[in-house]
């Protein structure tokens, strides 16, 4: 019940910030890995964006710290775990969507894709690695977060290089 609270305040954390921002979602979706909002960011700024994916972990944090040292310290360690999951810098996680924001300031969408692919796939042999000497098979999830930014990711970079050669053509 801890976890689905913690899971519940991060995702409505992003909810409320995207409300606040002014950021247009068209829905809120329930998939494998919890919530998630379907944002319209072509045009939003960086700051923005980085305030969005930051609320999540940013509200668990402030649950550890206001829990910790209470009898639901069960509860804030919890979030603690929570929040740094999240910070992963692997896409779909909210740390690997900070890490590709900050990224699109300096360098071009082809050049911060394949930082994301390299980062991804990076991770997945590390947690490969970590199954198979701890044999704990949870970081098996992550893993499979990893392989899903990488397909979201080429498959993002491929739709932009189809609008792009639709855009030239007009």
């Amino acid at each position: 019940m801890h976890l689905i609270i913690a899971l519940l305040a991060h995702e409505v954390s992003h909810l409320f910030s995207a409300i606040l921002l002014n950021i247009e979602f068209s829905k809120v979706k329930i998939t494998l890995f919890g919530f998630n909002l379907d944002a319209h960011l072509d045009n939003v700024s960086h700051a923005k964006k980085i305030t969005l994916f930051f609320a999540g972990p940013a509200c668990n944090l402030c649950f550890y710290f206001g829990f910790r040292n209470t009898e639901y310290f069960y509860f804030a360690n919890i979030n603690l775990l929570l929040a740094y999951i999240n910070l992963i810098p692997i896409v779909p996680l909210d740390g690997g969507n900070i890490c590709k924001t900050f990224l699109e300031i300096f360098l071009d969408i082809k050049t911060v894709s394949k930082y994301i692919t390299m980062t991804n796939a990076f991770f997945i042999l590390y947690f490969i690695i970590i199954i198979f000497v701890s044999k704990d098979y949870l970081y098996f999830l992550l893993v499979i977060m990893g392989l899903k930014g990488i397909v979201e990711e080429n498959s993002y970079l491929l739709e932009k290089s189809i609008i792009a050669g639709y855009n030239k053509l007009k």
